[in-house]
C-alpha cells in the first residue's frame, strides 16, 4: 500500500519507517503475558510519520484534559487477517500520543485505527485512552473505502490544532467502520453530523453484540434450548442492526 500517495503528509512529517521492536512495546506498555502473544499477529512494525507544530504547523493542545504535542502514524504488517482488531487495542494502549495505526495484510487489504488520549483523572502525568475507532481491513481500491481515504488526507484534515485534527480522524473512522453495513461512506448535512455519530455509535455496538451472539450461537456444549434463545435473540439483533443501516442510509441521502 503507497500510504504516501493514499494519506499525502508533508514530507517534514515522515519518519523513514523505522522498526518499533516488540521488546520496546513490551517494557513502554507493561503488557501482560496474553498482550504480548498479541504481537505474534505482526511480522513488522514502523514508525511512518509523526505530525506535530514543528513540522506541520499545527498547534499543539494543552488543556485540563488533553495534552498533545503529536500525532504518531505507525504502520504494522500483520501476519494474518484475522483478530486484528485486539491487537490495535494493545498498540493504542502503548504511546501515550494519539495513534493512527497504518495495517497491512498478505492479501493486500489495509486497515485504519486512531486513538484519542486524554489526561488520566487518577494518576497525575498520566494518559489513558479517550475514544478508539477502527475501520474493518478493506480494499483500497474499492469506491467506498477510496472515499475514505480521500477524506482522511492529509490537507482535508482540520488543521487549527491536533485535538481538532486527530477528533476528525477518529469521526471519519467511524464512518467507514459502516460502510460493510451501509453499502457507502456515510456522509451527510453539517447540521445533521450529530445525528449522524450517535446513529454510527449505535450501529457499532449493535454489531459488537451480534458478534458475542452469534459466537455463544456457534458453541457445541449449548444445550438445544440455549441455542433457540440464542437464535430469537440473533435474528432480533439483526433485525435492529438493519433497521438501523437504514436510517443512516436515509440520512445521507435525504
Amino acid at each position: 500500500m503507497r500510504w504516501d500517495e493514499a494519506l499525502c503528509l508533508p514530507m517534514s512529517t515522515l519518519a523513514g519507517d523505522k522498526p518499533v521492536h516488540k521488546t520496546m512495546l513490551v517494557s513502554q506498555g507493561g503488557l501482560t503475558t496474553t498482550e504480548q502473544k498479541l504481537l505474534k499477529q505482526f511480522s513488522r512494525l514502523g514508525l511512518y510519520a509523526t505530525v506535530s507544530r514543528q513540522n506541520a504547523r499545527i498547534a499543539a493542545v494543552q488543556s485540563d484534559d488533553h495534552d498533545i504535542a503529536s500525532v504518531i502514524y505507525l504502520r504494522c504488517e500483520l501476519v494474518r487477517a484475522a483478530g486484528f482488531g485486539e491487537l490495535a487495542g494493545v498498540l493504542h494502549k502503548v504511546f501515550p500520543n494519539p495513534v493512527v495505526l497504518l495495517f497491512e495484510e498478505p492479501g493486500g487489504k489495509v486497515g485504519v485505527s486512531v486513538s484519542l488520549k486524554r489526561k488520566s483523572l487518577a494518576e497525575r502525568g498520566a494518559v489513558v485512552v479517550e475514544r478508539i475507532e477502527t475501520a474493518r481491513l478493506f480494499d483500497p481500491t474499492e469506491r467506498a473505502y477510496a472515499d475514505y481515504l480521500a477524506d482522511i488526507r492529509h490537507a482535508a484534515l482540520p488543521q487549527s490544532d491536533l485535538l481538532a485534527y486527530v477528533s476528525a480522524l477518529c469521526d471519519r473512522t467511524a464512518k467507514a467502520a459502516a460502510i460493510a453495513s451501509i453499502g457507502q461512506y456515510p456522509r451527510c448535512k453539517d447540521a445533521d453530523t450529530s445525528q449522524l455519530m450517535a446513529l454510527l455509535a449505535h450501529l457499532r455496538d449493535s454489531q459488537s453484540e451480534i458478534n458475542v451472539l452469534r459466537l455463544q450461537y456457534r458453541d457445541k456444549e449449548a444445550t438445544l434450548a440455549e441455542s433457540s434463545r440464542l437464535r430469537i435473540a440473533l435474528k432480533k439483533k439483526e433485525r435492529e442492526h438493519d433497521k438501523l443501516a437504514t436510517e443512516i442510509k436515509e440520512l445521507c441521502n435525504g
